[in-house]
C-alpha cells in the first residue's frame, strides 16, 4: 500500500477504544476493502465517527500500521448523510457490518461490493422490506470475499442450475471454496466420495433448495414468500457453516426485539 492515501470513500464498521485518547476503527473502503486504522484525539471517542455514513478518509501507513489523519463527509451520497436508521433497519445494518467484519478480506479492492453496501444502507433508509435486500447482500458479500461459489452453476459439473432439480449445500473440505452447491442426485457425479457426501448431507433439510429458487435468487427476484424462506434457510446455513459455531453479537439484538431476519 502507498505510504499515504487521501480522500478514500469509506464507512465505519467497528470502533474500539484502546485508551483515553486512542482507538482502533475498522472501515469498509471502496478500493482497499476492510481496513483497521489507528485513531487519536477527538475522533477516538465513541460516536465521533458516525456509523452508516459514507466518509472521505485520509491515512498514512508505516508497514502494516495505518493511522487516520483526516475525515470528512462524502457529499456524493446525500440520501445516506440525511438518513437515520431505526428499529429493525438499524439492527439489520449492525448485522451486515458484523458480517463484513468476519468475512471481507483486508486490503482487497472491493469497489463493486462497496456499491452493494451503500445500496443496502439506502434501502434501509427507505424502509423497504428487509429480507430480500438482506439475502442479496449476504450472497454478494460471500461471493466477493471468495467464501461462496457462483450460485448459478453446479461447481463440479459446471452445468447451469436446472429449475426442476434440487441442490444441496456442502462445505469447503473438498471443493476449494468456503461453501457451494451440488445437485442432490448422487448419480450425477462419477466420484463415490462426492456421492456419499451428498447422501449424508441430504438429511439436513435446511441445506436443500429447488433450482427454480436459485434461479430467482440469482436474478434478485425474491417476491415469492416460499422462495424467500428457502433462500433464508440456505444463507443461514452458509453463514453458520463458515462461522464454525462462532455466535454473531447482532443476533442477540434480533432475539431481544423478537426479529427473525
Amino acid at each position: 500500500m502507498r505510504e499515504r492515501v487521501d480522500f478514500e470513500s469509506a464507512c465505519l464498521i467497528h470502533h474500539r477504544v484502546v485508551g483515553e485518547q486512542d482507538a482502533v476503527v475498522t472501515v469498509f473502503s471502496r478500493r482497499y476493502g476492510r481496513l483497521s486504522l489507528w485513531v487519536q484525539g477527538k475522533l477516538s471517542q465513541p460516536g465521533s465517527i458516525p456509523l452508516f455514513k459514507p466518509m472521505l478518509i485520509s491515512w498514512r501507513s508505516k508497514g502494516s500500521s495505518h493511522q487516520l489523519i483526516k475525515l470528512e463527509v462524502d457529499s456524493a451520497y446525500p440520501t445516506l448523510l440525511k438518513a437515520e436508521l431505526t428499529s429493525e433497519y438499524l439492527f439489520s445494518a449492525f448485522y451486515v457490518n458484523e458480517l463484513i467484519q468476519h468475512f471481507l478480506p483486508e486490503l482487497a479492492d472491493s469497489s463493486s461490493l462497496y456499491d452493494d453496501y451503500l445500496w443496502y444502507l439506502e434501502s434501509m433508509a427507505q424502509r423497504v422490506f428487509i429480507e430480500p435486500v438482506l439475502r442479496i447482500f449476504e450472497r454478494q458479500l460471500l461471493i466477493s470475499s471468495g467464501w461462496l461459489n457462483d450460485l448459478s452453476v453446479d461447481l463440479l459439473t459446471g452445468e447451469a442450475i436446472r429449475a426442476d432439480a434440487y441442490y444441496i449445500a456442502v462445505n469447503h473440505e473438498h471443493y476449494g471454496v468456503g461453501v457451494t452447491l451440488l445437485r442432490a442426485e448422487p448419480q450425477t457425479y462419477h466420484s463415490a466420495q462426492v456421492s456419499n457426501e451428498i447422501e449424508a448431507t441430504k438429511t439436513s433439510q435446511a441445506c436443500r433448495i429447488l433450482g427454480a429458487t436459485l434461479i430467482a435468487f440469482n436474478s434478485n427476484n425474491l417476491s415469492n414468500q416460499v422462495s424467500l424462506n428457502e433462500v433464508k434457510g440456505l444463507m443461514r446455513w452458509f453463514i453458520r457453516c463458515l462461522l464454525n459455531g462462532k455466535p454473531l453479537k447482532s443476533r442477540s439484538l434480533f432475539k431481544s426485539f423478537k426479529l427473525t431476519l
